[in-house]
């Protein structure tokens, strides 16, 4: 079995991004990363390739919901292999493509 990561980036000018995460099966909890702060977390996927972690995050008068890491083989292949890395920017959240070494923009931020 390979270890997959998951790792949140905040990147917002000085404002701290308030998330919640969570799967079917764990809950972090609601936590706070200030400015340039980092937060990640490692698990196994299971048999059926169906492991699915979602957050919630929020800043100032903005949200977003979305899953962080979907089990399925082409969402890890967005990714680029086993480590997911989401970074939240004012206008949106990007996510790093290791294979092509750059940040996709996949989600906005909602009022």
């Amino acid at each position: 079995m390979t270890w997959h990561y998951v790792k949140i980036v905040n990147n917002l000018n000085n404002k701290p991004l308030n998330y919640h995460c969570k799967s079917g099966d764990n809950d972090f909890g609601p936590k706070t990363l200030q400015f340039k702060e980092e937060w990640e977390f490692s698990f196994y996927i299971n048999l059926q390739d169906t492991t699915l972690f979602y957050c919630y995050f929020s800043y100032e008068i903005f949200h977003a919901a979305f899953e962080v890491f979907n089990g399925d083989p082409d969402h890890r292949l967005d990714c680029g292999g086993d480590h997911c890395i989401w970074m939240a920017q004012e206008d949106g959240f990007y996510l790093y493509q290791i294979k092509h070494n750059e940040n996709v923009k996949k989600h906005d931020w909602e009022k």
